[in-house]
Protein backbone atom coordinates (compact mmCIF):
# COMPACT_ATOMS: atom_id res chain seq x y z
CA UNK A 1 0.00 0.00 0.00
CA UNK A 2 1.57 3.30 -1.03
CA UNK A 3 1.37 6.57 0.84
CA UNK A 4 -0.89 9.28 -0.42
CA UNK A 5 1.55 11.98 -1.60
CA UNK A 6 -0.93 14.67 -0.63
CA UNK A 7 -0.69 13.70 3.04
CA UNK A 8 2.61 14.18 4.80
CA UNK A 9 2.43 14.38 8.62
CA UNK A 10 5.76 16.22 8.73
CA UNK A 11 4.51 18.82 6.28
CA UNK A 12 1.32 19.25 8.31
CA UNK A 13 3.37 19.87 11.45
CA UNK A 14 5.54 22.42 9.62
CA UNK A 15 2.40 24.11 8.29
CA UNK A 16 1.00 24.42 11.84
CA UNK A 17 4.29 25.92 13.06
CA UNK A 18 4.26 28.43 10.19
CA UNK A 19 0.70 29.41 11.00
CA UNK A 20 1.58 29.82 14.70
CA UNK A 21 4.44 32.13 13.73
CA UNK A 22 2.01 34.25 11.71
CA UNK A 23 -0.46 34.43 14.60
CA UNK A 24 1.17 33.34 17.86
CA UNK A 25 -2.08 33.94 19.77
CA UNK A 26 -3.31 30.70 18.19
CA UNK A 27 -1.19 28.87 20.74
CA UNK A 28 -3.20 30.29 23.64
CA UNK A 29 -1.67 29.33 26.99
CA UNK A 30 1.16 27.46 25.26
CA UNK A 31 2.46 30.68 23.70
CA UNK A 32 6.07 31.51 24.60
CA UNK A 33 7.69 34.94 24.93
CA UNK A 34 11.28 36.16 24.83
CA UNK A 35 10.83 39.68 26.21
CA UNK A 36 8.62 41.67 28.53
CA UNK A 37 8.04 45.24 29.66
CA UNK A 38 8.32 45.65 33.42
CA UNK A 39 5.00 46.86 34.89
CA UNK A 40 6.91 48.54 37.73
CA UNK A 41 9.55 50.59 35.88
CA UNK A 42 8.49 50.17 32.21
CA UNK A 43 11.93 48.84 31.22
CA UNK A 44 12.19 46.56 28.20
CA UNK A 45 13.64 43.18 29.24
CA UNK A 46 14.97 40.77 26.63
CA UNK A 47 14.80 37.34 28.25
CA UNK A 48 15.24 33.66 27.53
CA UNK A 49 12.05 31.99 26.37
CA UNK A 50 9.36 31.86 29.06
CA UNK A 51 5.71 30.86 29.29
CA UNK A 52 2.77 30.36 31.62
CA UNK A 53 3.67 30.03 35.33
CA UNK A 54 7.37 30.80 34.76
CA UNK A 55 9.14 33.39 36.91
CA UNK A 56 10.87 36.48 35.51
CA UNK A 57 12.85 39.26 37.16
CA UNK A 58 13.32 42.76 35.79
CA UNK A 59 16.98 43.34 35.01
CA UNK A 60 16.65 47.04 35.84
CA UNK A 61 14.59 47.44 39.03
CA UNK A 62 14.78 43.84 40.28
CA UNK A 63 11.01 43.35 40.54
CA UNK A 64 9.95 39.69 40.47
CA UNK A 65 6.90 38.44 38.55
CA UNK A 66 5.00 35.24 37.87
CA UNK A 67 3.99 34.92 34.22
CA UNK A 68 0.37 34.24 33.32
CA UNK A 69 -0.68 33.61 29.73
CA UNK A 70 -4.39 34.00 29.01
CA UNK A 71 -6.40 31.56 26.90
CA UNK A 72 -6.11 34.15 24.11
CA UNK A 73 -2.28 34.09 24.32
CA UNK A 74 -1.83 37.47 26.04
CA UNK A 75 0.98 38.01 28.53
CA UNK A 76 0.20 39.21 32.04
CA UNK A 77 2.68 39.58 34.90
CA UNK A 78 1.69 39.15 38.54
CA UNK A 79 3.99 40.36 41.31
CA UNK A 80 5.55 37.37 43.03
Amino acid sequence: MSKDPRFDAGAMHEHEEDEAKKDPRRLGRKRMFDEFECPTCSAHNPFTEFGDNDEVTCGYCGAYFIVKITDEGDLTLREG
